[in-house]
């Protein structure tokens, strides 16, 4: 799978799946109807493990986690073609990605399951899962910014200005989102349909970074045969 297409697939697999288990969960009235981006009647847990709708979350968010590990080998890939060898940020890039993924597993792994470990287990995945990756995403775009302040460096056309300020502007949302929404746990001010909303869109602006990266990504080639990238 090429790297584009890989990207174009995580941006667009756990919008589809939160939004079908959602309707799913709705339907068989395990969550009330509303517009949860707006209205934050439920959460993405709650609609992913309700009924019959957690055999489609656990399956397919399982899925997404490993192609998510896959997306961040590409991007260290990107990254060593781009400089023309390895670097330590694209090493410390894949590990953030790659952890923020495997904790996702945790999550899912422990979804549905009762008691307050398995509770702990599930919170403290999520937790790192949105806090990892995001930061990943921050470095990679960092990555972006110094490359293309280097004049001497030919660069892809694909590294334009407006995507990565694109990506900026989603990363910057989602740190003043996140950090009013600790703002107001620590004044009392924060409810469950504050939280609920908080985590229906930033899981919505970090796969939106996905998409631009596929536009970034339109001629980029891996050749595994060959055993090296090619653009």
């Amino acid at each position: 799978m090429q790297p584009r297409l890989l990207a174009l697939i995580i941006t667009f697999l756990p919008l589809i799946v939160t939004n079908l288990v959602f309707v799913i969960s709705a339907y068989e009235g395990n969550v009330p109807w509303c517009f949860p981006y707006i209205d934050g009647c439920t959460t993405i847990s709650a609609a992913g493990r309700s009924g019959s709708s957690i055999f489609v979350f656990r399956a397919v968010m399982i899925a997404y986690a490993v192609l998510l590990i896959w997306f961040w080998v590409y991007a260290k890939q990107w990254l060593d073609m781009l400089n023309g060898h390895p670097t330590n940020a694209a090493r410390i890039i894949i590990w953030f990605g790659i952890i923020g993924a495997l904790f996702l597993m945790v999550y899912i792994d422990f979804l549905g399951t009762e008691g307050e470990i398995n509770r702990f287990m599930r919170r403290f995945g999520i937790i790192i899962y949105f806090a990892f990756t995001p930061f990943a995403q921050l470095l990679l775009l960092n990555q972006h910014y110094r490359l293309v302040n280097e004049a001497d460096r030919a660069l892809p056309r694909a590294l334009d200005m407006r995507l990565l300020r694109a990506q900026l502007a989603l990363l910057l949302v989602i740190l003043i989102v996140a950090i009013t929404s600790v703002v107001l746990d620590y004044a009392g001010l924060k409810t469950d349909k504050i939280e609920n909303i908080v985590e229906w869109n930033i899981s919505l602006l970090m796969t939106m970074y996905f998409a631009v990266m596929a536009y970034l990504w339109k001629d980029f080639r891996y050749k595994l045969d060959a055993g090296n990238v090619r653009h």
